[in-house]
């Protein structure tokens, strides 16, 4: 039997920790460009950025900004295994985390691990110290959705010291520019420009958008939508945008919040909303303002949660994928365990589910 071949990527893997075990690189050193890497090893740029970024996850190499990519400032020391995991989530509520977690703990139990479960409430304190306890009671590995990841990242240090320790980290739902870890997550790009050709499917023009402006998804699908309107030569209009924080939902769409919401909708005849969770709300916002859905305004969104069928009309959104997406996020952090290959950024595309909330016009 043939053995299987070992990806490209991996001899370049294989050659820069030989050459770190070989002190032919130090601590610090300044690694050749991705140019160089290519043409030595006759692979392409893409595949040798595979190979370092790999070793970025790893703690191996640094990337500095304008600068290159250099062996760690230091060495990662061995610990013993706890066969512990900490998985951190923003939130853990009857919405889309209890599946996620579900498939996240069916792979680490398969496997022989355990998992310590920490919740943020998407505030940055509160990731801190998860953060610090984590690392001074010790882990195998983390799986972790990043706290405000629309903002810069203010845990820096610690994300840091997690790459030092090796410790193996998989982000879910949005990322850390700063940070080469993997990631598993909706193509919210993608999802955002879906949402827009839907309604513009519809004979929709005036399309408004609410979106959340501390997480990254917020950003992207704003991103897509932005994008699908401009491609049908449909004029971007910010005043038809709301943007919202996550503080605002502490106070539950306050009466300011909800005229703003209104106004801002009121001359559209379709909005785009971040999450089925923001969707309901702005549908009580229009249902209260004596507006129909969809005769008068249309409405999509985003996760096909419970909350979808509990509004005015049935949510017409985009499945998340919930229990697959906690899944490969745990199956690709007992990769980076087993030293073995994973995809550095994992992307689920939107699937539209049609319910009554979007009309032709």
């Amino acid at each position: 039997m043939n053995k299987k071949t070992e990806p490209k990527y991996l001899k370049v893997v294989h050659a820069i920790k030989k050459q770190i075990a070989d002190n032919a690189l130090c601590i610090g050193d300044r690694l050749q460009s991705e140019n160089e890497l290519s043409h030595f090893f006759g692979l392409s740029r893409q595949t040798v950025r595979q190979a370092t970024s790999i070793l970025e996850s790893e703690g191996i190499l640094e990337r500095r900004r304008g600068s290159g990519t250099y062996v760690a400032s230091a060495r990662i020391v061995p610990h013993a295994a706890t066969m512990n995991i900490g998985v951190i989530t923003t939130y853990l509520d009857d919405y889309i985390f209890p599946s996620v977690i579900q498939g996240i703990d069916r792979i680490l139990t398969q496997n022989g691990y355990s998992m310590q479960l920490s919740i943020t409430y998407n505030k940055v304190e509160n990731e801190t110290k998860i953060l610090e306890a984590l690392l001074e009671r010790g882990v195998d590995g983390l799986i972790i959705e990043p706290t405000k990841s629309g903002l810069p990242n203010l845990n820096m240090d610690l994300y840091k010291q997690i790459k030092r320790q090796g410790i193996p980290c998989v982000f879910i739902h949005a990322c850390y520019q700063e940070m080469s870890f993997p990631y598993v997550a909706m193509d919210d790009f993608m999802c955002g420009k879906a949402a827009a050709d839907y309604l513009v499917q519809k004979n929709h023009s005036q399309i408004a958008a609410v979106l959340k402006s501390d997480d990254m998804q917020g950003h992207l699908r704003y991103a897509g939508y932005a994008s699908e309107l401009k491609k049908n030569k449909l004029l971007l209009r910010e005043e038809r945008i709301v943007w919202f924080t996550t503080e605002d939902l502490d106070i539950e769409f306050a009466e300011h919040f909800e005229q703003q919401v209104f106004k801002r909708l009121e001359n559209c005849t379709a909005v785009v909303c971040y999450n089925d969770q923001i969707a309901l709300r702005v549908m009580k916002v229009l249902v209260k303002n004596h507006k129909r859905i969809p005769l008068d305004v249309s409405v999509i969104s985003f996760d096909n949660s419970n909350l979808a069928t509990m509004g005015p009309v049935g949510l017409t959104t985009f499945s998340h994928p919930k229990e697959e997406l906690g899944k490969v996020a745990a199956e690709n952090l007992m990769k980076l365990i087993k030293s073995e290959p994973c995809d550095i950024a994992v992307k689920f595309k939107p699937e539209l589910v049609e319910r009554g909330s979007v009309c032709k016009i």
